[in-house]
């Protein structure tokens, strides 16, 4: 289903219980790839699984660099967000209890989700609004990245990455812009649980990176979970589905949503 205007359609799927009355607590999901590859598609056994625990599990598409450049990824997610507050009624969605996730750059999305609490700017083209406040129950991401304001702790590969989502080299971007596009420069404190999970061995996006992020959190009185995986490398989760990481964090995904559920 389309979600927002913009062209091309970014679309999303909602997976929904077999069983069960709704309505259901529901997982927006925000595939990675660097921001110029990757698909929603990629989430069908996790939504699987997550229906079968009764949750709704919505999987999205957003725009990608680098045709498409900051903010166009960051309208999509909003708009998506926004989609499912405006449906929730059509699809037995809990729009009390909304979750998302992410993974690497869909991790950095996730965590903008939960940071960034004035998104009008991000609204500006979508058909549909958010609530005043509380539009996010509980952020999870998957080896996310969150501080753009330094480009030091980035591996030249991912430096290039990140210079075709911004559309432009880091030293052309004003210092402003970069506090605007990282996750750190919006937390105050307002921000929802947060669930970090990152391998020891990511050698593309450095676990230090999450550690981070978790102090900054922390610092001003956010709920905030951090889950360091020894021996885990970037993108681990496309691995076996049993392995010993995707079991742990998988589970540790579990507790926390369904602590926040029953709030």
């Amino acid at each position: 289903m389309a979600y927002s205007p913009e062209s091309p359609l970014p679309r999303l799927d909602v997976y929904l219980p077999a069983t069960g009355d709704g309505p259901f607590p529901t997982i927006l999901a925000i595939h990675g790839g660097g921001f110029y590859t990757g698909d929603k598609s990629g989430y069908s056994r996790l939504a699987a699984h997550f229906a079968n625990l009764g949750y709704a599990f919505v999987p999205i598409n957003y725009r990608l660099a680098p045709t498409y450049t900051y903010p166009a990824q960051v309208e999509d997610v909003f708009c998506a967000l926004s989609w499912v507050h405006a449906n929730h009624s059509t699809y037995d969605l809990d729009n009390e209890h909304v979750f998302v996730m992410g993974e690497s750059a869909g991790g950095y999305l996730a965590a903008m989700l939960g940071t960034v609490d004035t998104p009008g700017d991000y609204l500006q083209n979508c058909p549909n609004a958010l609530p005043q406040s509380d539009w996010i129950q509980g952020v999870v991401v998957f080896y996310g990245f969150y501080d753009f304001t330094s480009i030091d702790g980035y591996p030249p590969g991912d430096r290039d990455k990140l210079e075709r989502y911004w559309g432009a080299e880091f030293s052309e971007i004003a210092p402003a812009t970069l506090a605007e596009m990282s996750p750190v420069s919006w937390v105050d404190g307002n921000e929802p649980p947060f669930l970090l999970i990152h391998g020891t061995l990511d050698t593309s996006v450095p676990s230090w990176m999450s550690e981070d992020f978790a102090a900054a959190l922390e610092g001003v009185g956010v709920q905030t979970q951090l889950l360091i995986l020894g021996g885990a490398d970037h993108a681990f989760t496309l691995g076996l589905w049993s392995s010993p990481h995707n079991t742990q964090s998988r589970e540790a995904m579990e507790a926390f949503l369904s602590a926040l559920s029953e709030q």
